[in-house]
Formats: C-alpha cells, structure tokens, sequence
C-alpha cells in the first residue's frame, strides 16, 4: 500500500471498501480448517498522519474433516499491511470467541484456533468414606467446616501422553441423604492436573455404629451418581477439564454402607431406584448395576475395593493392612479416645499437627461412562481424537498423601459411647491419607464386654 503524505490540516477519508475471497488456513490439529471472508478497508491513521488499511473478517467456519461446516457468529479485526503500525487506539485489533455446540473459536484479528469438547458421563465419583468406630452408641461425622476430601484425577482414562490441565467450577449442593451439604472442586494443591473434592456444611455427614466391635461392614460410602465430566481438547495431546452435574441439574448423591453393596437387596429403594426432582428423573444407584432391575454385589466390586479394611476385626491396625494409606495420628489426640460405658466420650479428631506425607502412591477405581446424559452413546464430537486407555472404561485416580495448606486441617467429630456394661477400652486413631477420613481400632485386645454386640 502507498502511503499518503498530507501537508496541513489531517482530511479523514475512507479511499475504499474490498471484499476479498475467503481466508483457508489449517491448523496442526484439529484436521479441519478454519476459514473466514475478509473485507478491507482504507481508512485514516491520526497518530502517523497516514492512511491505514484495515481488514475486517467475518463469516468465521470451522469445516470438519468430514466436511460439515460450523458456522461462528460474529467478526474481528486488525490494521493489515504496510500500515501495521497504526495499531493503536484508533484501530485496535480485536478479539472473538464464539462456539457452535462443541466447537468453541478464539480469533484475533486475522487467526484463530479451535477447542473441541466432549461431555464424559461416568456412572459415578465416590465423594467420601466415613469409617465405623467402635462402641454400639458411637457416632463419627464431617464437621461444620471446609473439608477438603480426595484429590483426583482422570489422565489415566486417556491413553499415555495426554496432558490435562484442570479447570474450577462451582459449588453443588448435595441430595439423596446428604442434607445441606455441598461440594465443590478445587485444583489440587500444587498441581494443575488434579481436583480436590471439598465438602463444606457436611455436619449432616456422620455415621452412628451399631454394635461394640469394630464393623467395617458399617463403612459408608457418599457416591455421586450423576458426574459430568467436560474435557476441551485444545490441541494434539492437550486438554483442559472440569467437572459438574449435567446442565439443569442439581448434584444426586447417596449414602451407601459396604453391607448394602454387598447384599444389594438390602439397599432402600429410595436409593436405589430412580428419583424425581422439580420434574427431572436422576438416576438410582441402580444406574451402576449391569441389569438395573436386578442389581447384584459384583456390580459394586470397584467401590468395595476402595475401603481395604472391610475384614479386619478385634484391634487389627488398619496401617497393617495399608502401611502407605492409613496412618497413626501423632501426637494422638488429647485427651486419649475412650470408650467406656456410663460415659460418653466426645472430641475433635484433627491433623493439624501431623507432619506432612509427600508420596507418589495412588488408588483408582473404574466405570462405565457414556456421553450422553443418561444414555449408553460412547461417539465424541469429529476431530476430537483424545483416545481412552480402555474403550468402556472411565478411571479416577486418587493421591494417597497428606498435603499440609497453611491454616488448614482436617477435622472430624468423634462420640465413643456403649450400652453394654463391662465395656471399657482406649481407642486409637488413624487418618486414610485417600478420603482424609479418620478411622478408629481398639489400642489393644478388646475385653469380651466391648468384643460383643
């Protein structure tokens, strides 16, 4: 372009108006091509007593590799040519971000990228486990604070290469026998690829044992049953995700002991079968099982093997059975847990003064996902091409360690109570460096009062 040398005062004048052929340009991925229509127009520049010429484009597209268009609302636009100087306040180049359904376009000026998304429906997230305790009046349960539960994550979902990063969302109240309680989901500390469920009012969360030895058939599990999982693939290998219940629907999550899982038909049907709210059915815990009208204790397999501990009686140490999942609260708690008829002993479990435990061991746990909302469709969006390890399977993975945030601990309300008389014996206490729950086992043999109902 020639430039225009003005002597004297500065004449604003618009010298013209060109629509020019559509833009084609391809990226390394996705395989389509983004294209766009670009008119030009000269224009004056003030600040350089020059004329610039200004490109605006329009008509954004996204052509899959298929050759379906998705069509972008909306233009940008940017000083081109010679006159790329008189990019100022005058003529700035602007920005756009528009989607159309899973195609998502961020142009500036003249360029422009494409994410794809695809929402995941895994069949369900485990929330939390609450532990039995000893003593047939005890009661343990999350207190009224911010608990910051499980730190998961889902790349092992994705064939090996897969960078994930993740992104916040919001909070959630839960229903299905979890009261006021919420959830939302944080970036685990130190990392961008995890998320930390945490659980605030969860004072509804508790669980009351039954009998004086420990039972953990009477462990409790907090399942969500209706996890959308948004994974955005913003190149090759990468992606970002978040997580939430499905567009229009609050957070189904139940409560659930090993011993209904292990004898489905003991579990209430409220909870198992599937429930309406405002008019929207959520699925039951019936949605996991293989034949929903028939659920039976191997459909809930991948859950029960979440809880290790499950067999072990008598004062069994849970660090016994997991060294590098369960271990002793040190300094115990003070005073020291009692379990003693004709009292009842209530205090506050928490890790505050436990030295932080940094390892690289992880559980996990698998589902069957698909990706519609309560359907069985596993087809994504074309040209997302992030490949699952295992076609039919969704997998969390959890940190097994014990991260110290400064001004931060977690906290539990533990109530040793008995019935029986006779029953008298001291109570030792281990934290689960996975749900960050506490559990508690006789300190040493218990006397046949407290070893019995």
């Amino acid at each position: 372009m020639k430039h225009l040398k003005l002597g004297g005062p500065f004449i604003s004048l618009i010298l013209a108006i060109v629509a020019s052929p559509i833009s084609l340009f391809a990226q390394a991925w996705p395989a389509g091509k983004i294209t766009n229509t670009v008119t030009t127009r000269e224009g004056n520049c003030e600040q350089y007593q020059d004329a610039a010429s200004i490109g605006t484009y329009s008509n954004w597209n996204y052509r899959d590799s298929s050759g379906v268009n998705h069509p972008f609302a909306g233009t940008t636009q940017q000083v081109i040519g010679e006159s790329a100087q008189c990019t100022g306040y005058e003529y700035p180049t602007t920005s756009l971000v528009a989607t159309n359904g899973a195609y998502t376009l961020y142009a500036t000026g003249k360029t422009a990228t494409i994410t794809i998304t695809e929402n995941i429906y895994p069949q369900y997230h485990i929330l939390s486990l609450l532990y039995d305790a000893p003593g047939n009046q005890s009661t343990t349960g999350i207190m009224d604070t911010t608990f910051n539960g499980v730190t998961n994550s889902i790349g092992n979902t994705f064939t090996s290469g897969v960078t994930l990063t993740y992104t916040t969302g919001g909070s959630f109240f839960g229903i299905g026998g979890s009261g006021s309680s919420s959830v939302s989901f944080t970036n685990g500390y130190g990392t961008t690829n995890a998320f930390t469920d945490t659980i605030t009012n969860g004072q509804s969360l508790t669980l009351k044992s039954t009998r004086n030895p420990m039972d953990h058939k009477n462990d409790t599990f907090w399942l969500w049953l209706n996890p959308q999982v948004t994974v955005t693939q913003t190149g090759a290998s990468t992606a970002t995700y978040s997580l939430a219940p499905p567009s229009g629907q609050v957070m189904d999550a139940v409560r659930v002991s090993v011993a209904e899982l292990q004898n489905p038909s003991t579990i209430p049907s409220a909870i198992l079968g599937p429930i309406t709210i405002n008019g929207v059915v959520y699925p039951g815990l019936s949605n996991i099982c293989a034949n929903p009208s028939k659920c039976v204790a191997s459909d809930f397999a991948a859950i029960l093997a979440t809880d290790p501990i499950i067999s072990i009686t008598s004062n069994t140490s849970p660090a016994q059975i997991d060294p590098k999942r369960y271990f002793a609260l040190n300094p115990p708690p003070s005073p020291f847990p009692f379990l003693e008829f004709g009292s009842s002993d209530g205090l506050t479990l928490t890790d505050q003064s436990q030295t932080a435990q940094t390892q690289t061991e992880t559980t996990s746990y698998s589902t069957a996902y698909s990706t519609e909302v309560g359907g069985s469709l596993r087809d994504g969006p074309l040209d997302f091409t992030l490949s699952f390890r295992v076609t039919d399977t969704f997998t969390w993975t959890q940190s097994v360690s014990l991260t110290k945030i400064s001004g931060t601990s977690h906290q539990m309300n533990l109530t040793l109570a008995t019935s029986t008389s006779g029953c008298s014996e001291a109570v030792d206490v281990y934290e689960d460096y996975d749900y960050h729950t506490f559990v508690t086992a006789p300190a040493s043999t218990p006397p046949v009062p407290c070893d019995s109902n």
